[in-house]
C-alpha cells in the first residue's frame, strides 16, 4: 500500500512525526482522519505528491518501521475529542504496543473508562504526575 492510499489516521498513528507536515498543509488530522492522504490533500488544494515528498524527507516511508510507541498529546485538543482519539490510537496498537499519553490534568476518568471498556487489555504506567503535565504510558497487554 502506498502512503497516498493510507488514511490520515493510519499515517499519524504509525508515524507521529507526520502530523507536523500534514498540519503545515492544512490537513486537519482529526477531521480528515478517515480520508486517504490523496483525498485529504486534494480537499486542501495540495498535490499529494508534494506532501509525500515532504513526508519522505522526515523519514515517513513504507520501508520505515512503525514506531513502537506513539505519543498522543491531547493538551491542545478540544476536550470532547480527547477520549475518542486516545481510544482510536489504543485500538490501533498491536498486543505489546504502547502509547504515551500527555495530558494537562490527571487522567483518572480515562483510566476508569478504559478499564470498563477494554477490560484486561491495558497496563497503566504513570511516568509524570502533575501539577502542570501528566504523562502516562498505556500498553496493550491483550
Amino acid at each position: 500500500m502506498s502512503i497516498e492510499e493510507r488514511t490520515v489516521a493510519e499515517i499519524t498513528v504509525r508515524w507521529p512525526q507526520a502530523t507536523a507536515v500534514l498540519d503545515a498543509h492544512g490537513i486537519d488530522t482529526e477531521r480528515a482522519g478517515a480520508q486517504t492522504l490523496q483525498d485529504a490533500a486534494t480537499a486542501q488544494g495540495v498535490a499529494a505528491v508534494q506532501v509525500v515528498r515532504e513526508l519522505e524527507a522526515i523519514g515517513v516511508t513504507e520501508e520505515t518501521p512503525a514506531h513502537a510507541e506513539t505519543v498522543v498529546d491531547v493538551r491542545g485538543m478540544v476536550p470532547r475529542d480527547r477520549h475518542p482519539r486516545i481510544f482510536a490510537t489504543f485500538d490501533g496498537l498491536p498486543v505489546g504496543g504502547a502509547l504515551t499519553l500527555v495530558n494537562d490534568h490527571d487522567p483518572k476518568p480515562l483510566f476508569y473508562q478504559m478499564q470498563a471498556e477494554r477490560p484486561g487489555q491495558i497496563a497503566w504506567e504513570p511516568q509524570e504526575e502533575g501539577p502542570e503535565r501528566w504523562v502516562i504510558r498505556i500498553a496493550r497487554v491483550a
